[in-house]
């Protein structure tokens, strides 16, 4: 049984069982985590840094990361990413797309606020591989709304696991999310 974070006092029993289940499980568990259990979470996974290079594969392979929000709806999603001619980048992979479109990212890596790897919907790559959505700018149309002026900060939970938070023109938004790779 994977302990919720609301009810541990360290990281260690919480990243312990996400390492000893399999994928579909630690997915299950995410999916089951509601706002105080993310906002516990990245509490507690303080201090543990994600690099760049644990977001993707090799050159041109697409790494799709299992993703849940905090927010109330459409809360399910993934974030697909892929180094490509030395630049990591990555999009939302969503049912809403259609609609607030694809939320190209870069990924980089800051100092502050959150030290290690983050992504950044500031600008977006020059090019996109052809399995990707049309690169678009993240502050036009409905677009501006969920991805302008936000940048996503990482820490790691476990090996295949990592929780984020939203900044939204360098303050937090209050918006968390939780990541599962395969």
């Amino acid at each position: 049984m994977i302990p919720l974070p609301s009810l541990s006092d360290s990281i260690a029993p919480v990243a312990s069982a996400l390492d000893a289940h399999t994928h579909d499980e630690r997915v299950n568990w995410m999916r089951g985590l509601g706002k105080k259990e993310q906002v516990a979470l990245w509490a507690l996974a303080d201090g543990r840094l994600v690099t760049t290079d644990e977001l993707h594969g090799a050159e041109d392979e697409i790494v799709i990361h299992e993703g849940q929000n905090s927010l109330p709806a459409f809360s399910t999603f993934q974030k697909r990413v892929v180094k490509r001619d030395g630049v990591v980048q990555g999009y939302n992979h969503q049912s809403m797309g259609w609609l607030v479109g694809p939320g190209h990212f870069l990924v980089g890596a800051a100092d502050t606020p959150h030290a290690g790897a983050h992504f950044s919907y500031l600008s977006v790559a020059t090019s996109a591989p052809p399995e990707f959505p049309a690169l678009q700018p993240n502050d036009k149309g409905l677009s501006t709304l969920v991805f302008a002026h936000m940048i996503d900060y990482l820490r790691r939970v476990s090996p295949n696991v990592i929780i984020g938070a939203a900044y939204k023109k360098g303050k937090p938004s209050g918006d968390y999310f939780m990541l599962v790779r395969a």
